[in-house]
Formats: C-alpha cells, structure tokens, sequence
C-alpha cells in the first residue's frame, strides 16, 4: 500500500501506515478514496 503523500512527514506516514495495518476496514475505505480525499483525510488525522 502506498501513502505517499506531499506535505507529510515519513514518521507520521508510518505510523498512519501501522494504524492502517491493525484496522482492516479503514484501510479499505482509505485505499477507495481519491488522492484529494486520501489528502484531507490525513490532515484530519495529524490535526487530533
């Protein structure tokens, strides 16, 4: 799976990464979104 996304450091990456792994069905919902929604998802994730 590839979360490579411009503005997002590889340590939160990783740990967005092993979140993922231990949480099957938000792994898919994030693999089915586009990258713009893939991009504000993770904003929303490293704000709190």
């Amino acid at each position: 799976m590839s979360v490579e996304v411009e503005g997002f450091d590889d340590d939160f990456l990783c740990s967005v990464f092993d979140c993922l792994v231990s949480r099957e069905s938000e792994a898919k919902a994030f693999l089915a979104k586009s990258t713009k929604q893939r991009k504000f998802w993770l904003q929303k994730v490293s704000q709190g």
